[in-house]
């Protein structure tokens, strides 16, 4: 079992780069802290300009102040209390000089206790011109190096095959922070994992511009891989991020992965017959683990298996006759309304021919 992942949020960023209030924020810290969140960046470009008054002191251990190089940022972080920062920087081959981000870090070492270097182009680079970078990281004493793939470049086996070698010869750990543009974010923090890597940047939901690994995609792929129980089975897991996301005024995809309303809705027949047979057909990750049920939804594209499944759950028993009688009611009728039919609806279909029936008997 591998160590426990070591997040570091980008959610909190998102919030204030859509100008959530500060107070709204702070409810949103102690949900994050609950799944092992080590730290959380904000960007000082983010902040208002009376930025220097809306951090809780409180906050500041646990945040990590993204900057560029620039003296005057340094001063006002400095000013804000920050005690931990990050220094991002683009390599640029053609302008090899480093005594920018040279005089950057020293000053910043005056005053903080952490620093992180970000180059956010590193997916681009070669071993060789990261290297680079090497003496820096140990001359002022840079925590941790984080490798960004700003431009979402890299695919899965890349991504491992590169931060294996560069753990050869870095003298700090490394951080990865993956971006979402093509869907490989969450499959590229896995792979940095995979290369001994154990920090990676995650945002619930995946939220950010540009998006990021979503961290409950990333920490249920560490349980289930690696069993490491960094989510409890049973966990509000789905509650947290929802709640989280309510703070942001992001409405949540209903079919986004593990948190989504109807991501563990099944409506074919063939679905819901091998669902109810051997769940791990279609359900890797139980529903239970993430705080979901599992729905049966019935509309036109259910069959007679799905049918008596459902009326099951309501302890009512269906012929293969009764079902298939009301199968045609229900394609109708959700081909009628375009929509699957309500538990309601199923109900009334129910009754409504039990009363027939019972009519005709009497």
């Amino acid at each position: 079992m591998r160590q426990m992942v070591m997040v570091a949020d980008q959610t909190v960023n998102e919030a204030l780069r859509l100008g959530i209030p500060m107070t709204t924020i702070e409810l949103m810290i102690p949900i994050l802290k609950k799944y092992g969140v080590e730290s959380v960046d904000v960007s000082f470009c983010y902040f208002p300009a009376n930025g220097i008054e809306l951090v809780q002191a409180s906050l500041l251990p646990l945040m990590r102040c993204k900057i560029y190089s620039s003296f005057e940022e340094i001063a006002k972080v400095r000013q804000m209390g920050f005690s931990k920062v990050i220094i991002t920087w683009r390599h640029q081959p053609q302008h090899s000089s480093l005594d920018q981000l040279t005089n950057a870090l020293a000053t910043v070492r005056e005053f903080a206790q952490e620093i992180y270097l970000c180059i956010e182009n590193a997916a681009d680079l070669s071993t060789s011109e990261l290297a680079l970078y090497w003496s820096l990281l140990l001359c002022y004493k840079v925590k941790r190096f984080i490798y960004q793939d700003v431009g979402s470049t890299l695919e899965p086996f890349g991504v491992c095959q590169n931060l294996e070698l560069l753990q050869q010869t870095i003298p700090c750990p490394i951080e990865f922070h993956g971006h979402n543009a093509y869907g490989l974010a969450t499959a590229n923090s896995l792979a940095a994992l995979r290369s001994g890597v154990e920090y990676v940047a995650t945002a619930v939901g995946g939220v950010g511009a540009p998006n990021h690994a979503a961290m409950e995609e990333v920490l249920m792929a560490v349980k289930h891989l690696w069993k490491q129980d960094q989510i409890s089975s049973g966990s509000s897991l789905t509650k947290d991020c929802m709640e989280i996301l309510s703070y942001m005024g992001i409405e949540l995809p209903v079919d986004k992965a593990l948190i989504g309303r109807d991501v563990f809705a099944h409506e074919s027949g063939i679905h819901v017959d091998g669902i109810t047979k051997n769940p791990l057909l279609y359900e890797v990750i139980q529903p239970e683990e993430v705080g979901q049920i599992r729905q049966l939804i019935i509309g036109k594209h259910s069959g007679t298996a799905s049918l008596k499944v459902k009326f099951q759950q309501w302890n009512l028993e269906l012929d293969q006759a009764e079902a298939l009688e009301m199968l045609e009611k229900v394609r109708r009728l959700a081909s009628v309304q375009k929509r699957p039919l309500s538990d309601l609806q199923l109900h009334q279909l129910y009754w409504r021919r039990n009363q027939i029936d019972q009519s005709q008997l009497g």
